[in-house]
């Protein structure tokens, strides 16, 4: 891993890590990358449909991908691709929790805050290990002229709220405060999703990939994820939701407004549109 605090940072790091060892010295880095990238989507995507088949089938597929994940960020040579294969952990992690919490001992909002938990502690680690500033995972200050933006992307998550309950159709989420579901919502899903998939994800794989490879790539990452819920339209529809929130990140540097709206599309979809 390397701390990347300037053009300068950046350009001894690729100096220094010039691709794979061995047999994958002659493919560039940024194909190197986009390879590693299209491998693991297909795994997780490979595990994904086995927890539909069989849970414990599946979490085991994820456990195989997350200890992947480590062991091959530990050899390879080229820091910066290390640091994205490293970040990929979080995907499995995800899913290992979603599965392995027991719902019956909580509410479903309390099981969103618990999940959240580690999640947050694995992304704080890896920035840190990484030698990330917050501003590269999107925790920088708004600038004014991207504001009409970052309100438009809040907005336009009523109608996407709706449309993903038309999907889906959930049951509404039992809840005894309106406001402090909502900002469990917020937090524990929006900022959580977003930090990880627009925040550290998006960084790692724009580095080692181009900037629209790195961006369809976490974005489809994103879409299989939601497998789980047993709709291929629901699958789509995230793909292009993460699609248009990493264009919404890319041109604002900031995860504040998406993070805002993915946490409102969830309260529409659990807590509103359920009662309407």
């Amino acid at each position: 891993m390397i701390s990347l605090k300037g053009g300068e940072a950046e350009t001894v790091g690729r100096r220094e890590g010039m691709g794979e060892v061995g047999m994958w010295n002659h493919i560039k880095p940024s194909r190197l990358g986009i390879y590693v990238g299209i491998t693991y989507l297909f795994l997780i995507a490979l595990a994904e449909i086995l927890t539909v088949e069989d849970a414990r089938i599946g979490i085991t597929a994820h456990i195989f991908i997350l200890f992947a994940t480590l062991i091959h960020s530990t050899l390879t040579s080229d820091r910066n691709l290390s640091a994205f294969i490293m970040s990929l952990v979080l995907a499995p992690l995800i899913r290992i929790l979603s599965i392995s919490m027991p719902l019956t001992h909580f509410s479903r909002i309390s099981w969103f805050m618990l999940i959240s938990i580690p999640i947050f502690i694995a992304i704080f680690t890896c920035i840190y290990l990484q030698g990330i500033k917050l501003g590269d995972v999107g925790f920088s200050k708004p600038i004014l002229r991207n504001i009409p933006l970052e309100c438009g992307v809040i907005l336009l998550a009523v109608p996407l709220g709706f449309a993903e309950y038309q999907i889906l159709k959930p049951e509404p989420l039992p809840h005894h405060f309106f406001i402090g579901a909502s900002l469990i919502l917020i937090i524990c899903t929006g900022l959580v999703e977003e930090l990880t998939f627009r925040g550290l994800l998006q960084y790692n794989a724009t580095r080692v990939m181009s900037k629209w490879s790195g961006i369809l790539l976490i974005s489809a990452i994103f879409a299989v994820l939601h497998m789980g819920n047993l709709s291929i339209l629901d699958c789509i529809f995230a793909f292009f939701v993460g699609f248009l929130f990493s264009i919404v990140r890319e041109r604002t540097g900031t995860i504040y407004g998406i993070s805002i709206s993915h946490g409102l599309i969830n309260i529409i979809l659990f807590l509103v549109a359920p009662l309407m």
